[in-house]
């Protein structure tokens, strides 16, 4: 995924090696390698922004939640 597919707002689910998933939306962009996401907010999606975001890499990211 390139920093031009993905944008603020954005629901993602990232990949982990082992498989796993997670899903999050996409707080802030930081470059064409690495964007914030809000993974941990309670269920209360609507108000992500006012959450921590983690730093992940944008190809561990897909489109869309499948977790």
């Amino acid at each position: 995924m390139t920093e031009k597919q993905i944008r603020v707002g954005d629901k993602v689910t990232y990949v982990a090696n082992h498989g796993a998933l997670e899903n999050g939306i996409v707080k802030s962009i930081q470059s064409d390698s690495y964007v914030f996401v809000v993974y941990h907010c309670g269920g209360d999606w609507e108000n992500y922004q006012n959450y921590t975001a983690a730093r992940t890499d944008i190809d561990s990211l897909v489109k869309g939640w499948r977790a």
